[in-house]
């Protein structure tokens, strides 16, 4: 449970922080800008897919664990935008220009997104176990019932036949 947790994890700090490095660059040298709206969305929807990861693998408690992106994204994109200030680089996301309304706006939509990534991964995941067949296993060998074979020996080189080439 932990390990598809953990790729959930991954798959939204993998996101943030491409997100961060593209707008620094952006902030320095001009041209990113298209690549920053696009990792805006993906940004935004990072919970939902993270939340897809961790419910379609979680053996149990899949939406409860699907859930916690939407925190997790939330504060990520809070801490960004704490660092972006500290760097110099003034973003809104929001419109709010503060931090707590930024959390409170995140924290909504990646509770709605993280919601339906969950559900869909539940979903996948349930419909791929019921289609994979059960698992046939070969009773287990016990010695005592298998049959004796007895193998004659290997005949000596004297005992072979002669092959001349003349």
């Amino acid at each position: 449970m932990s390990g598809a947790w953990i790729s959930g994890v991954l798959a939204v700090f993998s996101a943030h922080l491409a997100w961060f490095g593209v707008i620094v660059a952006e902030s320095r040298v001009a041209g990113f800008m298209p690549l920053v709206v696009v990792l805006l969305l993906v940004v935004l929807n990072i919970a939902g897919v993270g939340a897809f990861m961790v419910a379609r693998r979680a053996p149990r408690l899949g939406l409860l664990l699907a859930l916690t992106m939407a925190p997790l994204t939330a504060a990520l994109g809070t801490a960004s935008n704490l660092l972006f200030g500290a760097a110099g680089v003034r973003v809104d996301i929001s419109g709010f220009y503060n931090n707590a309304g930024l959390f409170t706006s995140l924290l909504l939509y990646g509770a709605f997104v993280s919601a339906v990534g969950g559900a869909l991964g539940i979903w996948v995941g349930r419909k791929r176990g019921a289609e994979m067949p059960a698992l046939v296993t070969a009773p287990p060998v016990v010695p005592e019932t298998l049959p004796e074979i007895s193998v004659a020996p290997a005949p000596g080189a004297d005992e072979l036949p002669q092959i001349r080439s003349d």
